[in-house]
């Protein structure tokens, strides 16, 4: 579960390129101020725990959380339910994310039959096609997510998929190997859509990620001749959530979408104690599941190397996500507060940094942009370590 994981100036709307009021132009600059918000899981493991941290822009509302589905005990990979909403006061422009979501199919007749009869009974995993990520999106997410809208655009993104299906090796060859699993792939999409919000015309772009495991499974035809032939497969598709940011028509803003997404920083900790928890559900390991307190004090110790990979191997994923908006984001980079001497990682790509008395952050690229000058604000400028 991944979980993974997106300003403006008082003259202008969301996610448009904040500038200087027409009344100062002589000090006019670039810049976004941005706020950082936490999607906390407040009950999950016996305490709030961070899951996620973001930038968006300062004026936005948050709504966000994690809820844990007890009826999804027969599809404990659909338990948690991650969801990140942070939007502007009209709602019109927004970075979302929804909750991932695992169904089954099987390439045996007789076994798929057995699988819809579990789904069908709640002791099972929904059951679906095996599909691409493109799909997927036009048939299943957009007509449900957002009725009506119109898709503008749809295509593969070949460069998350290839980080995503890099991650992937590391947990799944061995198995490959091992022959416990026969296959496993990756595939990421995106779409552009268009709807009316509220009476206005709005651009989203949507984006999700497919992972797709096969396993080997017994042939049923073989089975009732007393032959044991495992030449069927057992499919588990994955989707890791579905992200999307959208604005006004006519002012969707590439740049601060890539900055939004290139500051996702997911918990690792957090990452390991869902790990452990499903692998102990996939056990019916019940009591080590329900156990969460434990897990939780295990997952923190055992924040190693092996983490700390993965933990890399998910940014560099998130890093091709933000540069599908903008060329320019590549990444965080860290900055020091020469106040507090305290190191806080940004969305890179910017000359400047300055944090405010608030807390909140303001990135410009604008050469010899003061926001002490243009903003009559006080802010401290951010060094870059050496």
């Amino acid at each position: 579960m991944k979980p993974l994981r997106l300003v403006v100036c008082a003259a202008c709307a969301a996610l448009c390129p904040a500038q200087k009021p027409p009344t100062q132009p002589a000090a006019a600059g670039t810049y976004y101020r941005l706020k950082q918000i936490q999607v906390i899981d407040q009950q999950g493991f016996g305490q709030p725990v961070e899951v996620v941290r973001l930038l968006v822009p300062s004026d936005w509302r948050d709504q966000s959380g994690v809820t844990w589905d007890n009826q999804q005990l027969r599809c404990p990979a659909n338990i948690i339910q991650i969801r990140l909403q942070a939007a502007s006061a009209d709602g019109l422009s927004a970075i979302e994310y929804a909750p991932g979501y695992l169904w089954q199919a099987a390439t045996d007749p007789m076994m798929q039959q057995i699988l819809r009869q579990q789904a069908a009974a709640r002791t099972g995993c929904d059951t679906g096609p095996v599909t691409s990520a493109v799909d997927y999106l036009r048939q299943a997410v957009i007509p449900r997510m957002r009725p009506g809208a119109r898709i503008v655009k749809a295509e593969p993104m070949a460069a998350m998929t290839q980080a995503k299906q890099s991650q992937l090796a590391q947990s799944y060859q061995p198995m490959v190997q091992a022959g416990y699993v026969r296959s496993y792939r990756a595939d990421s999409a995106s779409v552009r859509i268009e709807y009316t919000r509220s009476g206005q015309a709005v651009e989203e772009w949507v984006m999700a990620t497919l992972v797709t495991v096969a396993t080997p499974s017994a042939n049923t035809a073989a089975l009732m001749q007393g032959q044991m032939n495992m030449s069927a497969l057992t499919y588990s598709v994955m989707s890791e959530g579905v992200l999307s940011v959208r604005a006004p028509a006519g002012r969707f803003d590439n740049k601060l979408a890539a900055t939004m997404m290139a500051s996702t920083r997911p918990n690792p900790q957090y990452q390991a104690a869902v790990s452990q928890f499903l692998a102990n559900m996939g056990n019916i390991a019940a009591r080590g599941a329900m156990d969460r307190a434990r897990i939780w004090r295990e997952a923190g110790q055992q924040i190693s190397a092996t983490i700390s990979q993965a933990y890399q191997q998910q940014q560099a994923v998130q890093d091709r996500a933000a540069a599908q908006f903008s060329q320019a984001i590549r990444g965080v980079e860290t900055y020091v507060n020469p106040v507090s001497g305290k190191q806080v990682e940004l969305a890179g790509g910017y000359e400047n940094a300055w944090i405010s008395p608030r807390g909140e952050y303001l990135l410009s690229d604008s050469p010899g942009f003061d926001p002490g000058v243009a903003l009559r604000e006080n802010w401290t400028k951010l060094a870059k370590p050496r």
